[in-house]
């Protein structure tokens, strides 16, 4: 079975799936293709960015020192994006479905799995220190995600002991911590609901298609390698049938779906809109790239009610010769005509964009064009990046390096901007009624829920999860609106308001 990629474009700290603002990430991944491994896991998604803690239980010969039993108890803890948030739970699965068990606590395991990221330098230094801390419990560690397949070297040198476990090859899990174990179809019957998850990651292709030349990630996950749609729209199936009501599709790159297979992500989408069942899929992040010359499809299979109308569309800059040197390989109009498309179709989209601030050679004038850019688009996220040159990308060798006070400086004036406009867009909403699903537990006794836009709203709980309601938007926030219920929440939509 072909492994399971990345998909939103910022890695980041921990976020927890249990609690916190940002609520539980939860669901499945791909089952049974080929000779792959399937069945849900546990995971622990930590707060404020993206940091997963799994548990399960799998056995292993050797790893970073000590034997262990058949069975055993694994820890996971994964970085980064929603994509590497699926792997981790695919290993869960696969693990559980062989009979290991899942912690959620370090101590109490008897081998950890690291799940990297290696975005950026500050990144790849956290993963460093979390690997070495793993390697002091001198038990049996596992280091997969990015950092497994792109910087080998480096991990070994921190952690000469550990075993390697790059993006393509996370099936191999079982093998890993029980010699001579493979991945079976039980792993596939363990039910979602056991370990709490409320939603379902489903990685849709492995990869992309670019040459970005500050990019460290395409070097981890290689060229497209999509999932067949069968494969696909099963997992969603089974997904649905388990419960879930948020379906979240994964990529590298979203829009790269079906370049290798003579099929598009529209082509997906339309098919995944024939799924019986109430349930709403969120398409992660897609280039512009490969959204361009597929964007009238694209903007066709939007119109199903069983898409969230979001669209995470990166940018990066908003100047013409940074994106070549970039080698995005696109350029501003087209950026631009693809917003006015989906807009024109969803006039109250979701829009969020990537921005790098502070690219070499990048002068005061150019990045004035990304500050036009967003003044002009108005987007409703912005996740804004201080370059950091990665060693091995053409990138990290271009001349004018922009000096660190300076990149900062820039960063503050875009994010500025950013919360801005994100508060004078929620502003708009305020007192108006909006249909919500419900999708995971805020912080204290809260409710987060999400409206068709994929707009996060607020909500006093407790609230059954996977349900839908309908509120009344009371404040708004950059980040957030808040609102109160009105009515009982439905295991369906309302079409209509309450009186």
């Amino acid at each position: 079975m072909a492994a399971f990629a990345r998909s939103l474009s910022s890695c980041s700290g921990p976020r927890r799936a249990d609690r916190g603002n940002t609520g539980r990430v939860s669901g499945g991944g791909i089952a049974d293709v080929g000779n792959g491994c399937s069945g849900p896991g546990s995971m622990i998604v930590s707060n404020a960015h993206s940091d997963i803690r799994v548990a399960s239980t799998g056995s292993q010969q050797e790893n970073t020192g000590a034997s262990i039993d058949r069975f055993v108890k694994v820890f996971v803890e994964a970085h980064g994006c929603t994509q590497n948030y699926g792997e981790a739970r695919l290993m869960q699965e696969a693990l559980t479905g062989q009979g290991h068990a899942i912690v959620t606590f370090e101590g109490d395991a008897d081998a950890h799995v690291l799940v990297t990221c290696t975005v950026v330098e500050t990144t790849e230094r956290k993963m460093i220190r979390r690997m070495t801390e793993l390697a002091a419990y001198e038990k049996p560690l596992i280091v997969a995600g990015c950092m497994a397949a792109a910087q080998r070297q480096r991990v070994l040198e921190a952690v000469p002991r550990a075993k390697l476990l790059p993006p393509r090859k996370w099936p191999q899990i079982v093998e890993l911590l029980d010699a001579g174990t493979v991945c079976g179809d039980r792993s596939a019957d363990v039910e979602s609901q056991s370990f709490g998850w409320h939603d379902a990651i489903v990685p849709i292709e492995q990869g992309c298609v670019g040459r970005c030349t500050y990019c460290i990630t395409r070097v981890a996950r290689g060229r497209v390698a999509s999932y067949p749609i069968e494969a696909v729209v099963e997992q969603v199936r089974r997904s649905v049938d388990r419960g879930m009501k948020e379906i979240k599709l994964t990529g590298q790159d979203t829009a790269a779906y079906g370049l290798d297979a003579g099929t598009n992500l529209a082509a997906l989408l339309q098919t995944v809109d024939e799924l019986s069942g109430e349930f709403r899929v969120r398409v992660g992040m897609a280039d512009p790239l490969t959204v361009y010359p597929i964007m009238d499809e694209l903007v066709e299979a939007y119109g199903s009610e069983k898409i969230f109308k979001f669209l995470h569309l990166p940018v990066q800059s908003g100047d013409d010769r940074i994106l070549e040197a970039m080698r995005r390989e696109y350029n501003v109009a087209q950026f631009e005509e693809i917003v006015h498309a989906f807009r024109r179709a969803y006039p109250q989209i979701t829009l969020s964009t990537d921005v790098i601030v502070g690219f070499p050679g990048e002068d005061e004038d150019q990045f004035g064009g990304t500050m036009d850019l967003i003044g002009r688009i108005r987007p409703d996220i912005v996740n804004v990046t201080r370059f950091s040159p990665r060693a091995g990308t053409p990138a990290a060798q271009m001349p004018n390096p922009i000096v660190g006070w300076r990149v900062k400086e820039r960063s503050r004036r875009l994010t500025r901007m950013r919360f801005e406009i994100a508060q004078q867009i929620h502003e708009a909403f305020v007192g108006e009624e909006a249909e919500v699903l419900l999708t995971e537990p805020g912080k204290g006794t809260s409710v987060l829920a999400r409206t068709p836009e994929y707009r996060q709203v607020v909500l006093p709980g407790p609230l059954p999860l996977g349900s839908f309601a309908r509120v009344r938007i009371e404040e708004a926030h950059p980040t957030d609106l808040r609102g109160t219920l009105l009515g009982v929440p439905t295991e369906s939509p309302q079409l209509s308001s309450p009186r």
